[in-house]
């Protein structure tokens, strides 16, 4: 679980960068949180483009319009702190979950 952790230190990190950049240097039309898929676009639109087409071919076109659209059009730096402080909090807690159980299985040896 330490990876989980890492990843989610690493995407808090992210976020807190994002909303940085979000204050420092606003939209045109004045603060607003931007999209993830503002950011997508414009850190790599190919990819983002690609998305659509794969996610109708092997998944299913249902989950393209109500899941993956909506999220992609949700603020990009509070959807990165949440999913990093969740992974984060899940990480420190399977590490507490596993000390505990080292903790037991040495107290039964002795």
């Amino acid at each position: 679980m330490f990876i989980v952790r890492i990843l989610g230190i690493v995407l808090t990190f992210v976020g807190v960068g994002i909303l940085g950049v979000e204050i420092l240097w606003p939209a045109e039309s004045g603060f607003e949180l931007r999209a993830l898929g503002w950011w997508w676009a414009e850190v790599h639109r190919e990819s983002l483009l690609l998305l659509q087409p794969a996610v109708e071919r092997y998944l299913t076109p249902d989950i393209w319009d109500p899941g993956v659209q909506t999220i992609l059009e949700w603020s990009a730096a509070p959807q990165f702190i949440l999913l990093g402080g969740l992974m984060w909090w899940l990480g420190a807690r399977a590490r507490r979950k596993h000390i505990e159980r080292q903790a037991d299985r040495l107290t039964y040896r002795s």
